[in-house]
């Protein structure tokens, strides 16, 4: 029998030091279990060689560390498997009364709570036995095996019907070897066999655990020591306690402040360097608005782009609790996001290129655009011989008098007095189809001739919503259009074409109102003289509340001096 104990433990020796080496996650139970069992098996050589009864008593205490801590160690392990938590505290009690009974298994020879009394019996091949008389307490040491024994067995089923969170195949593997030890264990009580094979039954328990644990380690990700490690290469850390003491740091925080080598465990870190400087303020910041606000619970803070050198970091400050969930110092994490940060610069500045190009491509085309439109309203104008270089004045106006509204006190902002100015030179389009007959008409219009006249408005309005749309921008398209198609509406309501009144007018069409009666007042037409600066300022003031808008004329009348400049300085 002693043979099979050796061969046992040779395995179970073997086994863990392969889970030491391979083993991805420290599943510190599984530890434990091996732990356990190599110890008993060990006590199981001393009993079977043993030659007196007190070696004998004390080869089965050893033992015994395996029947009071295996049940609940590998209840726990199974716990592991089947993806279940247990609470911290249960833990603790679980294994406190299991301690409270090796506590009574150690004085067996000393009363009479365990073992009654104990014999030694040697058979003739030297091995060596005890006949045991069980006192009170060992009923106790049953009932706990056994109700560990049953939890594990109904959490093993529980999760083979229920959970799919798990590798149910690991799982049968389990409740296989469990089941062949509890039965190894019923045949030696049955059959009265003298010589305990509980270590064969360890070893087939410790083989069921093995390889699901394994292969589950491999293959989670939060607690998978290969990716923490891999991770912790890349990542700095410095600890302080709560009284901001220096407490510890990892190779890769000292490589990024060579200083830390040089601090010892609980120093008061003062006249760092201006680098590490930025660090440590940031935990007395942090550590303000703890007090402030804290209470228990972790807490952390970011901290975006530290420059240290040629590197760019980004930090988070931790709390460090203890298991009472107490605050007991601080973790500097620091993450090197140098390359991270260069992409982005370099992806923003390739934004910002593409962005400026795209700008510079659609002023291009949208200059085209409103060059072509210009052209064709000169074009018009060409056949109009009584409004010579009108187009160019009026948009001349139109900007005087913008750059007056944005001084005055009035809501109009500057991105909108741009689109006025830029459709200013449109407002006359509708003129391409009128008859040249009444166009280039010398003298006044008769009624019929002028109600002709009139419709230019509206067709002003069409023709630039139609070659505008898709082209530019909508707010500059609708600018346009009511530019073109209100400009000669009067703000009493007896203007053209839809005798519009007041604000019913748009403010861009009462602007290029003002602007274009101006200039066919100051310029010489083919039935009237130009008239004088002063006459054209008495005529407008003269028809504000009637024609013009009675907030806008007064400030276009303001513009005297630089539109008087502008016409003296240009032929009209």
């Amino acid at each position: 029998m002693i043979t099979v104990y050796i061969l046992c433990l040779i395995y179970l020796v073997a086994a863990y030091a392969w889970l030491i080496l391979v083993d991805v996650r420290r599943s510190r139970y599984q530890s434990a279990s091996f732990v356990i069992v190599i110890l008993a098996t060990l006590g199981y050589i001393a009993l079977i060689r043993s030659t007196v009864l007190r070696e004998a008593l004390l080869a089965l205490k050893i033992t015994y560390i395996a029947g009071c801590f295996l049940p609940v160690t590998f209840l726990f392990v199974i716990a592991e498997a089947c993806a279940v938590n247990v609470p911290k505290w249960l833990e603790a009690l679980a294994l406190a009364f299991q301690g409270f009974i090796f506590i009574v298994v150690c004085g067996i020879g000393y009363n009479d709570l365990f073992y009654k009394g104990a014999e030694l019996v040697t058979d003739a091949r030297g091995n060596s036995y005890l006949v045991k008389d069980y006192g009170p307490l060992h009923a106790l040491y049953l009932g706990t095996m056994y109700t560990y024994l049953a939890c594990g067995f109904v959490l093993l089923v529980y999760t083979l019907r229920h959970e799919s969170k798990v590798y149910k195949p690991y799982i049968r593997i389990m409740m296989t070897c469990s089941t062949l030890t509890i039965l190894s264990y019923v045949v030696e009580r049955m059959l009265h066999i003298p010589y305990d094979i509980l270590p064969i039954s360890f070893t087939i328990l410790i083989t069921g655990s093995l390889v699901p644990i394994y292969y589950t380690n491999m293959y989670t990700v939060t607690e998978n020591r290969n990716i923490i490690e891999e991770q912790l290469e890349k990542v700095g850390f410095i600890t302080f306690d709560r009284w901001n003491h220096y407490r510890g740091s990892n190779e890769f925080a000292k490589n990024i402040f060579a200083e830390l080598k040089d601090y010892g465990i609980g120093q008061k870190m003062e006249n760092v360097s201006p680098e590490l400087e930025v660090i440590v303020s940031q935990v007395g910041l942090f550590d303000e608005k703890r007090r402030a606000g804290y209470k228990d619970g972790h807490v952390h803070t970011e901290l975006k782009e530290l420059h240290i050198g040629d590197r760019i970091f980004d930090a988070s400050i931790h709390t460090i609790n203890n298991f009472l969930n107490r605050f007991t110092g601080y973790t500097i994490e620091l993450r090197d996001e140098t390359e991270h940060y260069r992409a982005l610069d370099l992806q923003n500045r390739y934004n910002e290129e593409l962005a400026q190009k795209v700008e510079e491509q659609t002023e291009h085309i949208r200059s085209m655009q409103e060059q072509i439109i210009l052209g064709m309203a000169q074009m018009v104008e060409s056949r109009d011989l009584s409004t010579g270089g009108h187009i160019k004045r009026t948009s001349d106006v139109v900007r005087i008098f913008s750059e007056k509204l944005l001084t005055a006190n009035i809501d109009l902002d500057k991105h909108f007095l741009s689109l006025v100015i830029r459709s200013a030179p449109m407002h006359d389009l509708g003129k391409i189809s009128v008859d040249d007959n009444i166009l280039r008409k010398q003298g006044r219009y008769t009624p019929e001739e002028y109600d002709i006249m009139k419709g230019h408005a509206a067709m002003g309005a069409e023709i630039v919503r139609k070659v505008l749309t898709n082209l530019q921008e909508e707010d500059f398209v609708q600018v346009a259009e009511n530019v073109a198609h209100y400009h000669h509406e009067k703000y009493d309501g007896t203007g053209y074409p839809d005798g519009l009144k007041g604000e019913e007018i748009p403010i861009e069409a009462r602007i290029m109102a003002l602007a274009d009666v101006f200039d066919a007042l100051v310029s010489k037409r083919c039935y009237k003289d130009a008239y004088s600066y002063e006459k054209a300022y008495s005529i407008i003031e003269q028809d504000t509340g009637t024609h013009f808008d009675p907030v806008l004329a007064p400030i276009f009348l303001s513009c005297r001096q630089e539109l008087e400049e502008y016409y003296n300085n240009s032929e009209h």
